[in-house]
């Protein structure tokens, strides 16, 4: 879209600080290149002065801004209709704000607000402060100082690119892109006192207003940033992960019980791994949301529980475990081949069997689901994985054909939703 500019003088004045309302109809000036209408508006700005312009209302429509007859810049609408844009001048003089429909089908009322952007002072950032500043085709450092340990979060946000951060400085190096909110950068950490440098780019010769912010908490009580702690039998304990670490603790159970472990957060999609002998578990979501719970009768022993974020995100989690006597009988059951064998899943289990392989040779695992139970077979070796199957090609029961060294294996029935249960099928022949 692009408003003659002949028309620059119906255009209604708009302050560098004031709002104005409006509204796009079939008699609002038309584009004849894509049938989209306009209204205009004149802003005059002084060389180095820079606005920022919101567009709300019922209209779902888009902003441009023209110089001399030269485009500035344009912002299209966001999901619910708006649109942002942010503008420096580099001479000065009047603007022509464009506000116009998203296409040739888009009417209704709007309101324009123009707000001045405060040119950033060039002072260290600081806990509780956020600093308005400009971005021109590439990227800006500052410095954070710290005088107070603590757990701070700094968000970068723009509404005109996909921004990107960096924090460096005493050991610490961390990025992210899109940690916050929509295409926004977030980035949590414990910071000692000291002074940091933050970058600030973004992503195709990213221009236009930023805002970065920075705040401080104190630690929880007992918040643990290092691997290798102990997890309390039926207790809990609070870990701290940057997006791409993981956080590992040690759990050791006496004596066979039924283990829950939960991992939760207000901040991450926690992913929580429980391995030990020759088993690892794994779940995602099976707590709720985006918090993860795995429930296992267990043998005594060490195990190693972990936590890891999968959102891009940092920050803090609880870690908990629970336990009950676990059921009499086998806690692995032998599969024998060519014999199908019944069970019956509970949710948030896997279910273990024990799997002997007599000779080298390929074989067919299949896991038959009743009730609608979408299934899922893992097999395991020396804890680790060998082979996963979820669905087979003409259904949503899964069947592995693998070629496999004679040995002893693990088997695990489960179903893609952790949180699932039902009847199932196991049977194990050889091809």
């Amino acid at each position: 879209m692009s408003s003659p500019v002949h028309a620059a003088p119906s255009a209604r004045p708009l302050a560098s600080k004031g709002d104005v309302s409006g509204e796009i109809t079939s008699t609002s000036p038309i584009n004849y290149s894509d049938g989209t209408r306009s209204q205009l508006f004149s802003l005059q700005l002084g060389a180095g002065q820079a606005v920022s312009l919101k567009l709300q209302g019922a209209l779902n429509g888009a902003l441009s801004v023209f110089h001399r007859d030269v485009l500035v810049a344009r912002s299209e609408s966001d999901d619910r209709g708006n649109a942002a844009l942010s503008v420096r001048a580099d001479k000065a003089g009047p603007y022509l704000v464009a506000v116009s429909g998203a296409d040739s089908r888009a009417f209704g009322p709007f309101q324009l607000s123009a707000k001045p952007i405060v040119a950033y002072d060039g002072k260290p950032l600081t806990a509780g402060r956020r600093i308005t500043d400009w971005l021109e085709n590439g990227s800006k450092t500052y410095t954070l100082e710290v005088d107070q340990a603590g757990l701070y979060t700094l968000d970068l946000e723009s509404s005109e690119f996909d921004s990107r951060m960096e924090l460096s400085g005493n050991g610490v190096n961390l990025e992210d892109d899109d940690g916050g909110n929509q295409l926004n950068s977030r980035l949590v950490a414990p910071l000692q006192p000291g002074r940091y440098t933050v970058t600030a780019s973004g992503f195709s010769q990213a221009s236009g207003a930023l805002y970065l912010g920075v705040e401080r908490a104190d630690f929880p009580e007992g918040l643990v940033f290092a691997d290798g702690s102990a997890l309390p039998v039926d207790g809990m304990a609070s870990g701290f992960v940057s997006a791409d670490e993981t956080r590992s603790f040690t759990f050791n159970l006496a004596d066979r019980r039924r283990v829950q472990f939960d991992a939760s957060s207000r901040e991450l999609d926690t992913v929580l791994t429980v391995q030990g002998g020759d088993i690892t578990l794994s779940d995602d979501d099976g707590g709720g949301g985006v918090n993860s719970r795995l429930s296992q009768v267990l043998d005594p022993g060490e195990y190693t529980v972990s936590v890891r974020s999968v959102n891009g995100r940092g920050g803090i989690f609880q870690l908990a475990s629970s336990t009950a006597p676990a059921p009499d009988g086998p806690i692995r059951p032998q599969l024998a081949i060519g014999r199908e064998t019944q069970g019956q899943l509970r949710p948030g289990n896997r279910d273990l069997y024990t799997l002997e392989i007599p000779r080298k040779g390929t074989y067919v695992i299949s896991m038959t689901g009743t009730s609608g139970l979408d299934g899922l077979i893992t097999l395991m070796r020396d804890g680790e994985e060998v082979a996963q199957q979820d669905d087979s090609d003409t259904s949503l029961d899964p069947s592995l054909e693998i070629e496999l060294d004679a040995g002893r294996y693990v088997l695990l029935a489960h179903s893609f939703d952790s949180r699932a249960s039902g009847g199932y099928r196991l049977l194990v022949r050889r091809k």
